[in-house]
């Protein structure tokens, strides 16, 4: 492989961010890196998920699907910055297929130079390029320098099993039970150590996830709304309504109306 490695910073910014921060499912042909000060959010993509927090760096590679949003903490401040990278003509992470999370033993250093890189993003050419790309460098190198293979280390994490459970079971009927006896734990450790994970408890996880099939479901089919609701996982009508309305803020029927009304 060609030895030579290029990079280039497209934009990027300091942000603080509270209230329905929430990115669906997107792609994008850049690089991403997050870098959390403070607060947390719950990252998707890949058939991953985890929470990063304070102290944590996020690389979310470039076309990986992945979706982004607070938790129920619904805070965080982050730098973040998007960038090409490529050895020769291949892309740089191209042997990564979703995002990556690592915990920095030392956030200043990483947040100081993403910062000069921010900032260095203003300038004219070519001291926008060098300056910009130099920092990037380095953080790509604290990245490699801590992050570690985890395809051993899930295969032993009963909760990146369960998540692995629920996103392909999300539509069946199982109980709090269930889950935590399939993966071996308590009730209630399962649910603390499920909601470190993914920032939300088993329930709400689910849940969430079959809102967003309804929703789905809603804007790109005529499916009844019974039907809408059976497929997803609901058998009670009341339920489904009050459960979609508290999530979404309309009603299944206000829902589907609202986006028919944008087209």
């Amino acid at each position: 492989m060609n030895p030579f490695i290029s990079c280039r910073y497209t934009l990027g910014s300091i942000s603080v961010i509270d209230g329905n921060w929430n990115w669906s499912n997107v792609v994008i042909p850049d690089n991403k890196i997050y870098l959390i000060e403070e607060g947390e959010i719950l990252v998707e993509g890949g058939g991953k998920s985890f929470v990063a927090k304070a102290g944590d760096m996020v690389l979310i590679p470039a076309n990986v699907v992945h979706s982004a949003r607070l938790t129920e903490n619904s805070f965080v401040k982050k730098s973040w910055m998007h960038f090409t990278m490529k050895q020769g003509s291949v892309e740089f992470f191209s042997a990564y297929t979703s995002p990556v999370k690592i915990t920095l033993p030392c956030k200043t250093h990483a947040l100081k130079v993403a910062n000069y890189v921010i900032k260095c993003g203003v300038l004219e050419e070519p001291q926008r390029t060098l300056k910009t790309s130099m920092g990037i460098f380095e953080l790509v190198s604290i990245f490699l320098e801590h992050a570690l293979p985890t395809k051993n280390t899930e295969s032993k994490d009963p909760i990146s099993k369960a998540i692995k459970y629920i996103d392909y079971n999300f539509v069946e009927q199982f109980s709090l039970d269930f889950l935590s006896k399939k993966f071996g734990c308590s009730p209630n450790h399962f649910i603390k150590i499920f909601k470190e994970k993914t920032g939300y408890t088993p329930i709400k996880y689910i849940l969430t996830k079959r809102i967003d099939l309804a929703k789905s479901l809603l804007e790109s089919t005529d499916m009844p709304i019974n039907s809408v609701m059976e497929r997803v996982g609901f058998d009670d009508a009341s339920y489904f309504s009050k459960t979609f309305k508290k999530m979404v803020g309309y009603s299944p029927k206000g829902y589907r109306e609202n986006v028919e009304q944008k087209f």
